[in-house]
C-alpha cells in the first residue's frame, strides 16, 4: 500500500503527465490548424493580343466622319498604362456596411502605392505577367481571406490614370508638328502621347480640362450587363451604381462593358492553394486613325489623331481559377 506521501507524489507526477499531454495534443492540433490555412496567388497578364471570350467579333472598318477624310490606321509599338486601380468586386459597394466582396490588385487609396510608384505602371505591349499582393477589402478573416467560401466576382474594373503610346507615323509628317499635340514634339515620325487629346477629340464633353491629364482616369468597368456602351459621353455625372460599383466616377469617361469571363472564387481549404489568373487584353492593331482635319488636306499640322471608334470595344477580360 502506498503511504499518503508517495500517494501525494504519485498524484503529481499523474497530473504533470497528464498536463504534458493535453500540451502537446494542443500544440499539435494548434500546428495542424495553421498548415491547413490555404493560400492565394494572384496574377494579371497584359497583354496586346486578342483573346476568345465567344463575344462578337470586332468591326475593325469603321471610320469617322467628322474629322476629314481618312488617312491611314497605325498600330502602336509600344501601349502602357498608368494604373489607379484595378480589380473585382462581387456587388455594388456600400459605404454603410461591409458586405461586398473586393479584391483590389492595385489599390486606390495610394496608401500602399504612391501616385508613381513603378508598380502602377504596366506595358501590354510586352505581355507582362504581374503577380500582385492584393488588398482585400469584405467579409475577410484573420488570415486575410475570404470568409465566404464561394464569391461570384461579377464585376472587373479597370481604371487608368492614363494610357501611353508610341506610333510609328507616316514618313510624310517628318518636318510636321501636328497642332492638337502641342507638347508632343514628333521626332524620327514617331508621336509620344497620352490618351487624353485623342479620347477628347472623340468626347469633347468628357473631360473638365485635359492639360490635367494625369487625373483624368478612364473608367473601364465589366461583367453584369449583356452590351457594350458608354455611360456619359457628354460628362454626365456617374455616382456609385451598377454602371461603377467601386466608386464616384464623376465627370470621368465611363464605359461598361459585357467583354468579361469570370469564373467562381472559391476560398482555399485545407492548406490548398487558390489561383486567380486574370487576362486584360487590349488589341492595338490599327487601334489609332489619322484623318485630314478642317482643311481636308493630308499631311498637314491640322490633322487629326484619334483611337479608332469603340475602341473600347477591343479590351477583353477573362478570370481562370485554378
Amino acid at each position: 500500500m502506498l503511504s499518503s506521501s508517495n500517494n501525494k507524489h504519485f498524484n503529481k507526477k499523474y497530473i504533470m503527465k497528464k498536463l504534458i499531454y493535453i500540451f502537446i495534443i494542443i500544440v499539435l492540433f494548434n500546428s495542424c490548424k495553421k498548415d491547413k490555412i490555404g493560400k492565394v496567388l494572384y496574377n494579371i497578364k497584359f497583354t496586346t493580343e486578342e483573346i476568345s471570350l465567344k463575344k462578337r467579333s470586332l468591326n475593325t472598318d469603321s471610320m469617322y466622319t467628322q474629322f476629314g477624310d481618312y488617312i491611314t490606321s497605325l498600330t502602336p509599338y509600344k501601349f502602357t498604362a498608368h494604373i489607379w486601380t484595378i480589380g473585382y468586386i462581387d456587388k455594388v459597394l456600400d459605404f454603410s456596411n461591409n458586405s461586398a466582396n473586393m479584391l483590389q490588385y492595385i489599390e486606390q487609396n495610394l496608401e500602399k502605392l504612391s501616385f508613381d510608384d513603378p508598380f502602377r505602371y504596366v506595358d501590354f505591349s510586352n505581355n507582362n505577367i504581374v503577380s500582385f499582393d492584393p488588398v482585400i477589402y469584405g467579409r475577410v478573416n484573420n488570415d486575410n481571406l475570404f470568409e465566404d467560401q464561394e464569391i461570384n466576382f461579377k464585376y472587373f474594373y479597370f481604371i487608368p490614370f492614363s494610357l501611353y503610346q508610341e506610333v510609328q507615323l507616316p514618313s510624310q509628317y517628318q518636318n510636321v508638328q501636328l497642332n492638337m499635340f502641342p507638347s508632343a514634339p514628333i521626332i524620327d515620325n514617331v508621336l509620344k502621347v497620352k490618351h487624353c487629346e485623342m479620347v477628347t477629340k472623340i468626347f469633347p464633353n468628357a473631360y473638365a480640362n485635359i492639360n490635367e491629364c494625369t487625373v483624368n482616369e478612364i473608367y473601364f468597368i465589366f461583367g453584369n450587363t449583356d452590351s457594350t456602351f458608354v455611360v456619359n459621353e457628354n460628362g454626365e455625372y456617374v455616382g456609385l451604381s451598377e454602371n461603377c460599383p467601386i466608386a464616384d466616377a464623376e465627370n470621368n469617361l465611363t464605359i461598361r462593358s459585357d467583354k468579361y469571363s469570370n469564373m467562381i472564387f472559391n476560398s482555399p481549404i485545407n492548406g490548398g492553394t487558390v489561383v486567380m489568373n486574370g487576362i486584360l487584353s487590349f488589341n492595338t492593331e490599327n487601334l489609332i486613325q489619322v484623318y485630314a482635319g478642317d482643311d481636308n488636306v493630308p499631311y498637314t499640322s491640322d490633322d487629326i489623331v484619334v483611337y479608332a471608334p469603340k475602341f473600347w470595344e477591343r479590351i477583353y477580360s477573362r478570370l481562370d481559377v485554378n
